[in-house]
């Protein structure tokens, strides 16, 4: 959780240095799709479309807010899990480069599955192609985003 929340302020930081508006920002930093499937039924397709495209989603890359917080404040925050995965080849391209090893605090990708009053479920995952407007020029990340926002977008169609 303190990883997500130094993220977006990290990228709500260089947001504000490079002139986007925040308003805006805000609203695009992360994308939210409604499933309609179940719990778990949108956990099983997931990850079934991220490994699909080549992503690696080891079992042990999974966190549980729900029951990590409702044990510590007694808070029952709904069902949710925060699945991380990698697509490796695409992390080392831009990794061998020091001046982005600094991007390793964003790493892995995670994508979070979660349950709102509405009972629907819900899936949200970082805007990457927001996260590039900060970084234009750069052509390891633009080749980088041109590469993973599609799969990304993919990995959230529940059909």
């Amino acid at each position: 959780m303190l990883k997500t929340i130094r993220n977006v302020a990290i990228t709500l930081s260089l947001l504000l240095l490079t002139g986007i508006p925040v308003a805006q920002a805000e609203e695009g930093l992360i994308i939210e799709r409604a499933s309609p499937l179940g719990f778990d039924e949108t956990i099983t397709k997931l990850i079934s479309n991220a490994k699909g495209l080549g992503w690696k989603v080891p079992k042990k890359w999974k966190k549980n807010f729900q029951k990590n917080l409702k044990r510590v404040t007694k808070v029952d925050i709904g069902r949710n899990l925060v699945i991380e995965m990698c697509e490796p080849h695409a992390a080392v391209k831009l990794l061998v480069h020091d001046k982005y090893k600094k991007f390793l605090s964003m790493m892995p990708c995670s994508v979070a599955v979660y349950e709102k009053s509405d009972g629907k479920v819900y899936l949200s995952m970082m805007n990457i192609q927001m996260m590039a407007n900060v970084y234009k020029g750069q052509k390891e990340i633009e080749e980088l985003v041109a590469q993973l926002a599609p799969q990304m977008e993919q990995m959230l169609i529940m059909e």
